[in-house]
This record gives C-alpha cells, sequence and structure tokens, in this order.
C-alpha cells in the first residue's frame, strides 16, 4: 500500500480531533421563555388599561380584577419612607418656608422651633443619640450646597415624558436659619424632628430629587443613624405624588382603577404595617413634581372610595403585566392562597402578553439556586392555575433541590412569574445575571409585608420609577439581555467547525487524485472490478 502522505494524515488528524475540541465547549445553558411584568396578582395594569380602552368602566375593571370584593369608603393619613441616610444627616429645603419643630405640636424644647425663610435649607442630623438642625453651609466638615437644586423627575422611568404644565422649581438661594447667639450650640433635641413647610407648601429633598406635600419626621434607627425622612401626607395627597402610572393619555376609568387599588393598598399597608416605601416593593411615590391633571381628577373621582372584603380592607396588589392571565397569590407571592379568594387566576385581554426571553449557564443557575453541586436538570415539577411554575425541582451530582418556582424566578432575575423552561447546550455562556437587589424587581410586596421593605431601599433612589412598561411602548429586551437566541449545536455547529472541515475535505481530495490512487498498473484490474 502506499503510504499516506503527511500533509493529508494530519488534515486527518484534524478532521477526526474537532468533534471531540467542539464538545469540550460547549455550555449548558438555561433558556427561560416568560409573558408579563411583575408578580401578576390582582389587577394587571395592561389590562385595567385595554379594558378601559373597550369601553369598560371603573366597576367592571374592579370587578374583574378583584371579584367578591365591595366598595368602602376610608381615608387618612400614610407614613411613606423617602431617604435613609446612613452617613447620619439630610439637607432638607423649604421653598414657602417653614419650621423645624421638636415636638410636632405642643411646647418646644429649648432652641426650637428653627424657623426657615422661604427658598432657604437645613442640615438635620443623628449623633450621640441627639437630633441636631444646622446651617445648610456645613455638612460632615464639607462645603454644602448653598442652594436648592432644581427639582425634576430625570430619576424616574415614565412612559411619556412628563406632563406640558407641569410646575418646576427655580435654583435660588437657600437662607440659612436664623443663627444662634454667639458661642450657643446649633438646637438639639432626643426627640424626632418634624419638618413642617408654611402656607401648605412642600418640602424639598435635594438627595430625591423631589418636593414633598405633607409633613417630613426626622427619626433614626440607632443612636447614629441611618436617619430616615419620613413623608405623612393625607393619603388623598399621596395619590396624586404617585408614579405608578405616568401617562396623561390613559382612559380615565383604567386611572380611576389605578388610585383605588392604590388608596386601598396604602391603607390595607397602614393598618398592618404602619409604613410604605416609595419603591416598587410597596408603591412607586414621587411627591409633589409629580403630579398632572388626569391623576388629579381621578383622584379626586374616586375620593375615599376603597375595596373591602369581609369586615377589612381588601388585598389590593396588582403588577404592570400578568402576560394575559393574573396569577393566584401562590403563584406569585408563594404565599397560601387561603384567605384571598378574590385574587385569582382569570384571563383578562391584552394585544401585548410582554413576552420575554432569559439565559443563564448552568453554573449560575446553581450559585442563585444555592445548589451545592453540578446541575443535569432543571425542570417544573409543579404548576398553577395560571400555568405558572409552583415548584421547580434541580436534580445534580449533589441530589435533588426543590424551590418555588416564585423563589426561583426572583433568584434568577427574570421579570415574570409566568414562565417556560428548557435547557439546551450552546458555544458561548451568556453574561452573567445582574445581582437580584439590582433586576428588575419580580413583585410587589403584599401590604402586610410593605414595612418590611422600607429597610431595605437604597439611599439614591434608583430603584424608583414606574412599576413597569406601559401598553403602548414597544416590546423590550428580556430582564437578563435582549431575546436574541443561541442557536442549539445539534442543529447548526459553529462557523468556524464548518469552515475547517470543509478545507479539511478539498485538500484531501486533491491531494488524494494523486497520493492515493492506485499505481498505473492496478488500474486495470480496479476498473475490472468495477464493472
Amino acid at each position: 500500500m502506499r503510504r499516506t502522505p503527511p500533509l493529508a494524515a494530519a488534515l486527518l488528524a484534524l478532521i477526526l480531533s474537532l468533534p471531540a475540541a467542539a464538545g469540550t465547549s460547549t455550555v449548558r445553558v438555561l433558556v427561560a421563555e416568560g409573558r408579563g411584568h411583575g408578580h401578576g396578582v390582582g389587577m394587571a395594569q395592561d389590562g385595567a388599561y385595554w379594558m378601559a380602552r373597550d369601553g369598560a368602566n371603573l366597576g367592571q375593571i374592579l370587578g374583574h380584577f378583584y371579584p367578591g370584593t365591595s366598595s368602602g369608603t376610608a381615608g387618612g393619613s400614610v407614613r411613606v419612607v423617602v431617604l435613609t441616610a446612613p452617613e447620619g444627616h439630610a439637607l432638607l429645603g423649604f421653598p414657602t418656608g417653614g419650621e423645624i419643630r421638636s415636638p410636632e405640636s405642643g411646647p418646644q424644647r429649648h432652641g426650637f422651633p428653627v424657623k426657615v425663610s422661604p427658598g432657604g435649607a437645613v442640615v438635620v442630623r443623628i449623633a450621640g443619640g441627639r437630633y441636631h438642625v444646622e446651617p445648610a453651609g456645613s455638612v460632615g466638615g464639607a462645603a454644602a450646597p448653598a442652594q436648592i437644586p432644581p427639582i425634576g423627575s430625570s430619576t424616574t422611568s415614565t412612559t411619556a415624558p412628563p406632563p406640558s404644565g407641569t410646575s418646576t422649581t427655580t435654583t435660588t438661594t437657600a437662607p440659612a436659619p436664623e443663627p444662634s447667639p454667639a458661642g450657643a450650640a446649633p438646637p438639639s433635641s432626643p426627640e424626632p424632628l418634624w419638618a413642617v413647610p408654611a402656607d401648605f407648601g412642600t418640602i424639598a429633598v435635594p438627595a430625591r430629587s423631589a418636593r414633598y406635600r405633607g409633613v417630613m419626621e426626622v427619626n433614626a434607627g440607632g443612636p447614629d443613624g441611618p436617619l430616615r425622612l419620613v413623608n405623612r401626607v393625607h393619603v388623598e395627597d399621596y395619590l396624586r405624588g404617585m408614579g405608578e402610572v405616568r401617562d396623561p393619555s390613559w382612559p380615565q376609568a383604567a386611572l380611576q382603577t389605578q388610585a383605588v387599588a392604590a388608596r386601598t393598598y396604602a391603607l390595607r399597608a397602614m393598618a398592618v404595617s404602619g409604613e410604605l416605601c416609595d419603591t416598587q416593593r410597596c408603591q412607586v411615590y414621587l411627591g409633589q413634581q409629580a403630579e398632572y391633571p388626569a391623576m388629579d381628577a381621578a383622584v379626586r373621582a374616586t375620593a375615599g372610595m376603597v375595596l373591602t372584603y369581609g369586615r377589612g380592607l381588601a388585598s389590593a396588589v396588582y403588577s404592570a403585566s400578568g402576560g394575559g392571565i393574573s396569577a393566584t397569590p401562590q403563584e406569585g407571592f408563594g404565599t397560601p392562597n387561603d384567605g384571598y379568594p378574590y385574587l385569582r387566576a382569570a384571563p383578562y385581554p391584552t394585544p401585548d402578553p410582554r413576552r420575554w426571553t432569559a439565559e443563564v449557564a448552568l453554573e449560575h443557575v446553581a450559585a442563585r439556586a444555592g445548589y451545592p453541586g453540578t446541575i443535569d436538570r432543571v425542570e417544573i415539577t409543579q404548576k398553577g392555575p395560571s400555568d405558572r411554575p409552583i415548584t421547580i425541582t434541580i436534580t445534580g451530582d449533589a441530589g435533588q433541590k426543590d424551590m418555588p418556582g416564585v423563589t426561583f424566578a426572583r433568584a434568577l432575575g427574570f421579570r415574570s412569574t409566568l414562565y417556560a423552561i428548557r435547557v439546551v447546550e450552546t458555544e458561548q455562556a451568556p453574561p452573567a445575571p445582574p445581582p437580584p437587589e439590582q433586576g428588575e424587581e419580580l413583585q410587589q410586596l403584599a401590604p402586610e409585608e410593605a414595612a418590611r421593605a422600607t429597610t431595605d431601599e437604597s439611599v439614591d433612589g434608583s430603584r424608583r420609577g414606574q412599576r413597569g412598561p406601559g401598553p403602548d411602548e414597544r416590546q423590550r429586551g428580556a430582564a437578563l439581555g435582549d431575546a436574541s437566541r443561541r442557536q442549539d449545536p445539534s442543529t447548526d455547529g459553529p462557523w468556524w467547525l464548518v469552515a475547517a472541515l470543509t478545507a479539511a475535505i478539498l485538500a484531501i481530495g486533491i491531494y488524494g487524485a494523486n497520493a492515493l490512487r492506485p499505481a498505473p498498473k492496478d488500474r486495470p484490474q480496479q476498473e475490472s472490478a468495477s464493472r
């Protein structure tokens, strides 16, 4: 036999080695395909919008999303934590003037009230178990802003630009409070302070780029902080300053539905928790500068109206989108359905179910899900009535681990609780998912847990903003990246493998025509055999 030429042999070896090399480079990836935005329990904001667009009124929309509840009347003030300052101090502005009191009413402690002129600002701080009021010129030894910056909504995400006519604040020099007598220490109190605006005005919190109606309590969780600013405001003014729906083009029936649900949620949270946060964990609250005429009209039209069930307020939870079908509490929160028959799984009309796709390498799934070994399979082993996962089962070399579907979704930063999963192999691992605290907020807490969220929010307010995309907004990418799908190598190999095989086959063909063909004396015998 003729020996195989070295080049051909090398090419053959390359061909034989390529599949093995390709096999070692693949990565197993979990692909989740879902619908919706948020937990999906109760009202879907997109559903309320489209029902109103189709002619449904307030009662019909509430009856669809909260069947079996009744209409009642309630009111009062709410307490909303709008800033937590670990450094122990905060700047407060008084556009119309006002004063710092201790206590809020009644006889005042020595040095209080501290009067502030219109446009003025003060620094409030906690140190050594006492609350101090200082001129705005010294914060922690560094020069503080001598002016109150313009207040806007640049830190919030909206479905539409702020409506025309929204008031703005002009930058003004901030006169300090009246100076203390020479040698006297700035006024201080062992009790929390209260910022009270003059003439029913507002309190500015530059760290939040916001102004707030009502009064502001300054309290702390310990002798040296963190310092907290808690806005106590009437619930009707609170609703006007919410950022859940920032689009004045929404039908009034949809805005009124939002007002009733939000009023019920806030007052129930106050009854059982005593406080609210100002982010998506509770309800998005932006303050006075977020007010606009269409929402004001919806609040007035439904003044005092709440949803009741039995002898108390209903749990009027809601999300941006349920993907076309609402969820039960077990599906959306991982809590029992008992006691909440009005929070059911039911379809609703929407032309856009908010489809999304997320991809996570199995090694990252293991880390996020707390699985101690290498994962072989990830399966949905139990589903709820809306087809949402109830139980996820992870199997691998460390055995089997079951976890609630909502916990799994939250750990991986999924956009909603309505999803299906599969495992594929890819040539390149997707980026690691963002940390849970930086990803999309999966759920609004039930009102019973609203107070817990007030200790978990960031100082800069980066998690504030509208609950989800508006119904007219075009589809966005998935929570972990756009929905560009990676190809399964079982159906389409990588381009370099195809190119290498093609080149090798061509090379062997060329050399084989000469080097590998039989000797001339053997040709007649070969031709004879082929006949």
